[in-house]
C-alpha cells in the first residue's frame, strides 16, 4: 500500500515568468555603493523575462544584487526552487529571505556562457549568510520564505549579465536531477 502525504500532491508553483501566479514581485536593486562600493546594475523585465546586468567592482565592495519585496506566500508544501536562467559563464547566489531578517539564505550556481540552464536549488541545501559570511543557523523552512533574490560577488571585477526565465516551486526534485547545477 502506498501513502501519499499532501505534500507529495502539490503542484509546482510559477512564481516569475510566464504562466506566474504573482504579477509583482517589486523587484529592486541593492549593490554595494551601500557600503562605500562601486558596483552598478540594474534589472529589465521584458517578455516576462527578467534580465540583471551590470559591472562589479570589486574595489570598496564588490556585490550586485536584485532582490525581491515582501511576499504573501504560504510555501510551506515546497522543498526546491526551479528556476531557468541563461547566463554569462560566472557564479551567482540564488537568496532565500525571511521577514525581519537581514540575513539571507542563499545557494551558489554556475552559468554556462549563452546557454539556458534549468536549476534545481532544495531550500535544504541553502545556507545562511549576512555581508557575505556564513553564519551557523538550522536549515531554513520554506514556511518562512517571504523574499527572493540573485547576488553576484564572485570577487571578479566586470560586466555581467543574467536572464532569467522563469522561477519556481516545487515539492521534491527528482534523486538525478537534485544537482545545484543541472543543464
Amino acid at each position: 500500500m502506498t501513502i501519499l502525504s499532501s505534500s507529495a500532491l502539490a503542484a509546482p508553483m510559477r512564481v516569475m515568468g510566464i504562466d506566474s501566479v504573482h504579477t509583482n514581485m517589486d523587484w529592486q536593486v541593492v549593490n554595494d555603493g551601500v557600503m562605500g562600493g562601486r558596483s552598478e546594475s540594474s534589472f529589465v523585465n521584458q517578455n516576462e523575462q527578467l534580465r540583471f546586468s551590470g559591472t562589479l567592482n570589486t574595489n570598496g565592495g564588490g556585490f550586485a544584487s536584485l532582490r525581491s519585496g515582501s511576499q504573501d506566500w504560504d510555501l510551506s508544501m515546497y522543498s526546491v526552487v526551479r528556476l531557468k536562467v541563461r547566463g554569462d559563464g560566472r557564479t551567482y547566489k540564488f537568496r532565500l529571505f525571511v521577514d525581519g531578517d537581514q540575513a539571507s539564505y542563499q545557494a551558489d550556481f554556475a552559468t554556462s556562457v549563452g546557454e539556458w540552464q534549468v536549476l534545481e536549488l532544495p531550500i535544504g541545501d541553502f545556507y545562511a549568510a549576512w555581508r557575505g559570511r556564513r553564519l551557523d543557523r538550522p536549515p531554513l523552512a520554506a514556511a518562512e520564505i517571504a523574499a527572493m533574490g540573485i547576488i553576484i560577488a564572485d570577487g571578479i571585477d566586470g560586466y555581467f549579465d543574467l536572464t532569467i526565465d522563469w522561477i519556481e516551486l516545487d515539492d521534491a526534485c527528482a534523486p538525478e536531477n537534485c544537482a545545484v547545477n543541472k543543464r
